[in-house]
């Protein structure tokens, strides 16, 4: 199962460079708008020290992290919801994406070109947030247009979506965002269908320079943005997309030095794939078989069956039960032998709900 984040922003605020870091692609990062025309996918490796316990007790050849995917689009302008500079093809390529990363400069740097002569993170979140519901109202009102002409017919389940769809509208023409529409549980499905961008979970990240990514003190436009995102009742961090970018091209031994030296206990990246997974609302399960340890990525709340199918989709129809050991109990006692001895292994059903840790062994009928 692969989910998706998207990386908005305006042109110049560290995308690619971020992008770059997460998934040491090499996508350009020419100072100009408009450099990253196609969107770029990247699969990028979710840190997890569990794995490393989980190597020392059972030493599996193979270890296999779980991942999560980042595309990076296009920088969007004033004006990208109806075409300015490609922006309405740049907004349909995140279309599919499960959360949004939405990435805003926060550093004064002559030497990189900007939108405006004055740094204003505030103003610059806005311009994209006011497109991003622009384009979702475009979108409204074209599907309400045809499933009005669908609807002569009489059709009862048409007549409700379009009802839901001009309640929609309202809210974007309001400037309030998809996700503030309380939807009937009847309806939830369909609105999710709808694949509106104003409806995905959003994590603000403040591009910062190095100097105060690697220093105790916060400067006031910094400070101002953080009050001002936080406000929005969206997930918010600051990293700096230079420093992490120069990180990721470093051994991992020298990249731990020099963050000793810097006094940084998680990286940049760390925490922006963590708050990720936080954004998603995932958990983390793992498997021990043919002597590969494997991490796996589930909604919170997913059932043991729907687990098994992430592994393979013939799992769900095959599976018979499943063999949990709690990860609490094997931090414990760091030993198969000592967890089989003392009756921890669990046998749960398909509805059990999976927790975050647990190390599942799947039995399944004969395919």
């Amino acid at each position: 199962m692969g989910f998706k984040c998207g990386i908005v922003g305006l042109p110049n605020v560290g995308k690619s460079t971020l992008f770059n870091a997460l998934t040491h692609a090499q996508v350009p990062m020419e100072n100009y708008p408009f450099c990253t025309i196609d969107p770029h996918v990247g699969v990028v490796e979710v840190p997890d020290k569990r794995l490393d316990i989980l190597k020392k007790i059972y030493m599996p050849e193979k270890v296999i992290p779980t991942t999560l995917q980042f595309v990076d689009i296009a920088g969007l302008v004033q004006g990208a919801s109806h075409g300015e500079g490609l922006g309405n093809q740049f907004l349909s390529h995140i279309q599919a994406v499960d959360a949004l990363i939405h990435l805003v400069r926060c550093f004064e740097d002559p030497n990189v070109a900007h939108i405006d002569s004055k740094l204003d993170p505030q103003r610059d979140f806005e311009i994209v947030e006011t497109e991003i519901l622009l384009k979702d109202l475009e979108n409204v009102e074209n599907r309400i247009s045809k499933a009005k002409i669908k609807a002569r017919t009489g059709d009862q389940k048409l007549k409700k979506q379009i009802t839901v769809l001009e309640e929609i509208r309202e809210l974007l023409a309001c400037g309030k965002a998809a996700k503030s529409y309380h939807a009937h549980p009847e309806e939830a499905a369909f609105v999710r269908e709808l694949g509106l961008l104003s409806n995905k979970p959003v994590l603000i990240v403040g591009n910062i320079s190095e100097n105060e990514a690697t220093s105790d003190e916060k400067p006031e436009i910094t400070e101002k943005f953080e009050k001002f995102a936080l406000s929005t009742g969206n997930i918010f961090l600051t990293l700096s997309a230079n420093l992490e970018m120069e990180m990721s091209e470093l051994e991992p031994e020298e990249r731990l030095l020099l963050m000793k030296e810097w006094h940084i206990p998680v990286s940049g990246l760390d925490r922006l794939i963590n708050a990720g997974y936080t954004l998603l609302k995932l958990i983390t399960f793992f498997t021990m078989e043919s002597d590969i340890c494997q991490a796996w990525t589930v909604p919170t709340g997913s059932p043991a069956v729907k687990a098994a199918a992430v592994i393979h989709t013939g799992f769900e129809d095959r599976f018979i039960k499943a063999e949990v050991r709690h990860w609490l109990d094997i931090e414990k006692t760091r030993s198969e032998h000592l967890i089989r001895e003392q009756g921890l292994i669990h046998i749960e059903g398909k509805s059990y709900p999976v927790r975050d840790g647990d190390v599942i062994t799947f039995k399944l009928a004969p395919g």
